[in-house]
Formats: C-alpha cells, structure tokens, sequence
C-alpha cells in the first residue's frame, strides 16, 4: 500500500495494488521532490510523463497541481486510474508512449521523468525537456554517475536518496 504524503489527500492509503514489475517512487524520494518544487501547485501544471504506479502525479494533484500522466502499458494505466478513483483526483491519466504524444500534450511548468530501468534518461529527457517551462526532473539510479543536460536546459542541483537521485534542471536563460 502507499501513502500519500502532502497536501489535501496527505495520509490517504491506496490500496489499488501495484501491477508487478511497477516500482513506485519512494515516500522519501517523494517527500524531497515536493520539498524541491513546493508544497502548494495551485495553477501550476504538472506532467508524469512515464507513470508507472501513478503516485507523484496524485502528489501532484494533492498539491494542487493540473496533472497528466502517461502511461504505456494499458493494464498499469488502468490501475492508476483506479487509484485516482481512490481519491477523487480530477486528472488526465493518457495510456501511450510519451515521446509519441509529446507534440500533443503541450508544455508543463514542471515534469517528471521516471523512466523504466531499461530506458537510457539521455535518450528521452531531448523529447521531454522542450515540454518544461519551469524545471524538468529525473529520477534515476543514484549509481548513475552522469546524466547530461537535455538541450535548452542547464543541471540545477542533484539530490541522492539511498539508491535513487533526483536530477533537477531548469531552462537555460534566453535573455
């Protein structure tokens, strides 16, 4: 089960199960996300752009945030729907692959990237990144010893959380 850990759903247990092989984002790695962007989103947009079990975009949504995940597989697509059912979260959850509908979905102040260990972060942050307006953060293996800036964005800050890292980059100033 997991537990939400802010805003207006903050200690709601989701008891939609996990689909196997899903690996949700740590309560801790969670907690340092939103203590990084903030804890009150109102009117900001959020994207999650590789969802899995669908938990940081309902911290989002908690926080005030207009959320949309994407997620590929149908099957976990559901069940994240499932557990925004759980909460009465009004998002959009779109089932497909991200870089594909990148050009449609628009641009975000913030998105997150958490791709599956498979994908290589410097192959999908190019697609994702001209969507952040605001910052663009990715959630890797901590081992992982460089993630390069996408274009148009510059490294902020990386944050280790045991075996996980959060890699924040932000817009490079056009002025």
């Amino acid at each position: 089960m997991i537990r939400l850990t802010g805003g207006q759903a903050r200690g709601r247990v989701l008891r939609e199960p996990v689909p196997r092989g899903v690996r949700p984002t740590s309560s801790r790695v969670r907690e340092a996300l939103f203590s990084m962007v903030g804890q009150d989103l109102r009117e900001t947009t959020f994207l999650d752009a590789f969802g899995g079990a669908g938990v940081v975009g309902l911290e989002a949504w908690s926080r005030g945030a207009r959320v949309v995940v994407v997620e590929q597989q149908p099957e976990v697509a559901r069940a994240i729907v499932r557990r925004g059912e759980e909460v009465a979260a009004e998002w959009t959850v779109r089932t497909g692959d991200v870089l594909r509908l990148a050009p449609q979905l628009g641009v975000f102040e913030g998105v997150f990237v958490d791709p599956p260990y498979a994908v290589d972060p410097a192959e999908v942050l190019p697609s994702l990144a001209p969507l952040a307006t605001g910052w663009l953060i990715l959630e890797a293996h901590a081992s992982r010893e460089d993630v390069p800036a996408p274009p148009g964005m510059v490294l902020d800050r990386v944050r280790r959380y045991g075996k996980r890292a959060l890699w924040v980059f932000t817009p490079t100033d056009s002025s």
